[in-house]
């Protein structure tokens, strides 16, 4: 229980207030843009929808960043796009495309059965990682060497895959349902669907993100 107290205590201080703010804006504002904008298939998708794909992921690129250097120890200014940044933008890049080879790997992805199975084998499959990740973007000098943060793993991959899959996974699968609702049309819960999937996805985030700043935490400190 010590490792969530200490990851939600880091995520209270006062200097998250805005990049969490900005990041619950961009992740409300991108999706909504992007639901609207969806091309059927085969089309070209609209200056609308790159625009505010665009705004999706390079908001959560400069925010995660920025947040990781608050919540962990390293050094680094947290809106300073060194080559720590640069480096944790290809780590970031390489969980994408983990995410893709998973989710190629589930006959039914779009299922209820499918979106649960997804979420637990990513977190198998990333939380090892996690304090590498996390070393990436705040540690100096550069964090490139995975074997300084690959260690110790008692104090902190139990807990990390623990809680992630107690908290963390849930909100990504109701996440995901509702993106695939949203998707639909949604009908008249169009909008209070897509207004809570804001936040919802804020909390995520910001969740996962402390959780993984934890890990490293424990990391460091020996």
């Amino acid at each position: 229980m010590s490792f969530l107290v200490e990851a939600v205590r880091n995520l209270r201080d006062p200097r998250m207030r805005l990049p969490a703010g900005l990041l619950l804006v961009i992740l409300t504002l991108s999706n909504i843009v992007i639901l609207f904008n969806i091309p059927e298939a085969g089309a070209v998708p609209s200056y609308a929808f790159l625009a505010a794909a665009f705004v999706r992921i390079g908001g959560i690129l400069v925010l995660s960043v920025a947040i990781l250097r608050i919540l962990a120890p390293g050094g680094r200014y947290p809106w300073q796009p060194d080559g720590a940044f640069w480096l944790y933008a290809l780590s970031l890049i390489a969980s994408f495309g983990i995410a893709s080879l998973v989710s190629g790997l589930i006959d039914s992805p779009e299922t209820l059965s499918g979106i649960v199975l997804r979420n637990i084998l990513l977190t198998v499959a990333l939380a090892p990682l996690a304090p590498w990740a996390v070393g990436i973007a705040v540690a100096t000098p550069l964090g490139w060497n995975p074997a300084r943060f690959l260690r110790d793993f008692g104090r902190w991959l139990p807990h990390l895959v623990a809680w992630t899959l107690i908290l963390v996974a849930p909100m990504a699968v109701l996440h995901a349902i509702i993106d695939l609702l949203l998707i639909d049309g949604a009908g008249d819960w169009f909008w209070p669907l897509a207004l809570f999937d804001g936040p919802l996805s804020t909390v995520m985030a910001l969740l996962g993100l402390g959780l993984n700043a934890e890990a490293y935490r424990r990391v460091a400190q020996r």
